[in-house]
């Protein structure tokens, strides 16, 4: 512990880049982690509690922690955007304070525990300059005084939006697909094609007081995951036993979500999540094409992304030795080789004959019995 403002890390994002599984790592090891001088703080009443049970040898806050604690700074960064106009906070991060009084709290633990540095680990912070650079703003002024390091890891575009669709899915979300050429058009104008508007407000706020580290996720992926590349990366020096986690956040298959979203505009909420659990427990008995060789825009459209992306792309180039951030950024036009359609075709004939014996309720059986494209 030391009497000089700490080091402050923060990651930022990208969404689909292991941010689950990294929170979760930080959280379940914020004692440990502390212990070493490093602060992963809490920002609410609950979280506060679980910690200082945990600190006293009392309950065990390693399993079934609440969100509000696993992902205390998405709580932090959906407060403060929603305070700024943005969408409301979802339903699942609960009886939040206002967004000065998680500051507070951040305050007070830095200025009683005096650690030699403190991690913030949002995604949501990457839809902040989307919304109103002045909560950048507001997150530097906080910080002044301390040495600031902002990592973000980013996949290639087409890559990251089947991703991130396939994330809207498994949380029930329908509309339409990365097929629509309007529907990927609207994509271009939000931060999950847009990486510069992402990106620029964060380099433009710090200019003058920190060290970007901008990472490709293929590189993350080869030097161990979101974990091993954060501790890689961060500056700091982190203790050497610390507590593994499993991957907090795995995607749906492919080959079966296409059914998945056509359930989830077609069947009642509730419906539609019984449906999404029988299908990711069964897609792991049987054969189903492989997600890497399934098309899911189509050439078309991977020419207007790829267009979309060209400035972002040689924004991105900066931050790279090679001058090449995507050094395979001319494979976003090649089409895989089967059509996601085509895949989901497959996997609705392998398992429609579980679906219709199972015990789903009779309006989700119908609704398989009679799905057709």
């Amino acid at each position: 512990m030391g009497t000089k403002p700490p080091k402050v890390i923060l990651f930022i994002g990208h969404h689909k880049v292991g941010s689950s599984s990294l929170q979760d790592y930080l959280s379940r090891n914020a004692l440990s982690l502390l212990r070493a001088g490093i602060l992963y703080p809490s920002v609410e009443s609950e979280g506060h509690a679980r910690l200082l049970a945990a600190a006293l040898g009392g309950k065990d806050t390693t399993r079934a922690q609440p969100i509000n604690l696993r992902e205390a700074h998405n709580a932090l960064a959906f407060q403060m955007l929603s305070e700024a106009g943005a969408e409301a906070v979802p339903s699942s991060h609960r009886n939040l304070p206002h967004s000065s009084q998680m500051f507070c709290a951040i305050r007070s633990q830095i200025d009683v525990l005096r650690p030699r540095a403190v991690i913030l680990c949002a995604e949501v912070f990457a839809n902040f300059a989307a919304v109103s650079p002045q909560l950048i703003e507001q997150i530097r002024d906080f910080f002044s005084g301390s040495e600031v390091t902002i990592l973000a890891t980013l996949r290639r575009p087409d890559d990251y939006l089947v991703s991130w669709s396939g994330q809207r899915v498994k949380f029930g979300m329908g509309g339409p697909s990365l097929r629509d050429s309007h529907h990927l058009r609207d994509f271009g104008k939000t931060i999950h094609i847009d990486y510069l508007m992402m990106l620029r407000a964060w380099t433009e706020v710090f200019k003058d007081n920190a060290k970007f580290v901008i990472r490709n996720y293929q590189d993350v992926l080869k030097s161990g995951g979101a974990i091993d590349d954060f501790k890689a990366h961060s500056g700091i020096e982190f203790p050497k036993t610390l507590q593994t986690i499993p991957n907090r956040n795995p995607s749906l298959p492919l080959a079966i979500t296409e059914i998945a979203r056509r359930a989830n505009d077609a069947l009642d909420p509730v419906q539609a999540k019984q449906l999404r659990r029988y299908l990711i427990k069964w897609s792991k008995w049987v054969s189903l094409p492989v997600s890497k060789e399934i098309e899911c825009f189509g050439y078309d459209n991977r020419v207007i992304l790829s267009s979309l992306f060209s400035a972002s792309n040689e924004f991105l180039n900066q931050f790279h030795p090679t001058g090449a951030f995507f050094p395979d950024f001319e494979d976003i036009n090649r089409t895989r080789l089967i059509p996601e359609l085509e895949a989901a075709a497959i996997a609705l004939k392998t398992l429609r004959p579980l679906l219709l014996r199972s015990r789903l309720p009779g309006d989700v059986r119908e609704f398989i019995a009679a799905l057709s494209w």
